[in-house]
């Protein structure tokens, strides 16, 4: 029994090595921006623009000193626009209206229309759009923007200014590293995961070793049972089909853009 549980151990200690490597190997590069803003065309030096009034001075200002701080970060220039605009009662209106809204400013770290990206909120139909632009295209995918804007739009409501920090921080983050579905592992959970991976392995195995049946029917007749006659006999069945139930996807959304902007859109 001695053997056995060391080539468990060997076993699952080889395992979370495999895991930990697959885990680096799949470890995005993260980007560092290294250039100053070099965008000249834009006049515009403020990047809160709560033309909706649903900050106070303070959460404004504050917002903008973090938003300084990742603009250098990712070399993007960020953009946090709310209007009251009924017209803009589709997904369609809000992407054109935000697109068109980073082009007339010129907004742009490298150039004008140039990398960054921009969040629209209108309080008056409740849609939302993040476009993105250049560098902020590249390293962002739909599942991204999506995620981005899902998880501002859930809390706006409660709280803007929460909603519009999770939008500049969230950006950033996966500006930087690339991709959102990537999360630091632990080594340590990598072991444990290993562990129980192992744990079930060997339990499996004991449960199906415990389960085989010892007793032949030869054991307690003389010279074997022989059958004369193989029937199977089938009673009933009863198959029941049903629809598997789509995903809810709450209040919606839409991804993509035109004219070389990229984006996603919500509603809250």
């Amino acid at each position: 029994m001695g053997k056995i549980w060391r080539r468990i151990l060997i076993g699952i200690v080889i395992l979370a090595a495999i895991i930990g490597i697959v885990a680096k190997l799949l470890e995005p590069e993260e980007y560092t921006n290294t250039k100053p803003r070099q965008n000249t065309e834009c006049t515009i030096t403020q990047r809160v623009l709560d033309e909706a009034g649903k900050m106070t001075d303070k959460q404004k200002k504050d917002l903008e000193a973090l938003i300084a701080e990742k603009e250098q970060l990712i070399g993007c220039d960020i953009v946090i626009l709310t209007v009251n605009e009924p017209e803009l009662d589709s997904y369609d209106e809000i992407r054109d209206y935000a697109q068109a809204y980073y082009e007339d400013n010129k907004f742009g770290w490298n150039k004008a229309n140039g990398d960054g990206i921009i969040y629209v909120d209108d309080w008056a139909t409740g849609y939302t759009w993040m476009c993105t632009t250049g560098l902020a295209k590249t390293r962002l995918d739909d599942t991204d923007t999506e995620q981005i804007v899902d998880s501002a739009n859930e809390i706006v409501n409660d709280n803007p200014y929460e909603a519009y920090t999770s939008i500049v921080n969230n950006a950033a983050t996966m500006i930087r590293t690339g991709r959102s579905s990537y999360v630091q592992i632990n080594p340590i959970i990598v072991f444990l995961a290993a562990a129980v991976i192992g744990a079930i392995f060997v339990g499996v195995q004991l449960i199906g070793h415990g389960g085989k049946d010892t007793v032949l029917r030869s054991t307690y007749a003389k010279g074997g049972v022989q059958m004369n006659e193989k029937q199977d006999i089938f009673l009933h069945s009863h198959v029941t089909r049903t629809k598997r139930p789509s995903k809810s996807s709450g209040g919606g959304g839409k991804v993509g853009g035109t004219g070389g902007h990229g984006g996603a859109g919500g509603r809250h």
